[in-house]
């Protein structure tokens, strides 16, 4: 194994990390932050892929040059097919998508579980329930319909919204909100803490 193999294979971990990083911070803002999100969207499927492609070079060796622009050239893959075969060329397809899709989608599951588990845990033990009213009903571009409201927590005041119910402008409602982390907040009736 080479030294810039290894080389790519942390840098590659490195982006994926970095990805979820900003995905699990990023997770519940609805600033201007959200932008990361985006980022992260693409951090962790580019570091997957990369090291997919790092870890197949390990797994399958050959002379021939497997990088992302010799996959991704039609002419360098057409190079790569008739250097080392078109039945090892399928088998090295076949190892970096699936390492990708594996890497890929364990990723992102750890990542929704962690928020998951996150957001429990801060509603859990930092959660306060507040009656609120409903200021507005409007929607967030297609879907259904949100509930926007405002909160207070030590005399500041908060601007939320959640998917709608069946309530009308006016109506109250209680919601549960982390005093840690302000942008976790979710209508009370619908918190289980022993889901």
């Amino acid at each position: 194994m080479s030294k810039e193999n290894i080389k790519n294979i942390l840098l590659s971990l490195f982006t994926i990390l970095i990805g979820a990083f900003i995905g699990f911070n990023v997770w519940w803002t609805d600033s201007g932050a959200r932008f990361l999100g985006l980022i992260a969207f693409f951090l962790i499927p580019i570091g997957s892929l990369f090291l997919s492609i790092a870890l197949t070079k390990m797994m399958i060796p050959t002379h021939a040059d497997i990088s992302f622009s010799t996959l991704s050239d039609k002419h360098k893959y057409q190079i790569l097919k008739n250097t080392v075969g078109a039945k090892k060329v399928k088998i090295i397809n076949i190892c970096y998508l699936s390492l990708f899709f594996i890497f890929c989608g364990a990723t992102v599951f750890g990542l929704v579980i962690s928020v998951n588990n996150h957001e429990k845990y801060q509603l859990m033990n930092y959660g306060v329930t507040q009656k609120v009213k409903i200021k507005a009903l409007d929607y967030k571009g297609k879907g259904s319909p949100y509930a926007f409201f405002d909160f207070y927590l030590d005399g500041k005041k908060y601007s939320a919204d959640l998917s709608q119910k069946d309530d009308k402008v006016g109506d109250s409602a209680v919601i549960i909100f982390s005093t840690h982390n302000t942008d976790i907040v979710e209508w009370a009736e619908d918190f289980d803490p022993n889901e």
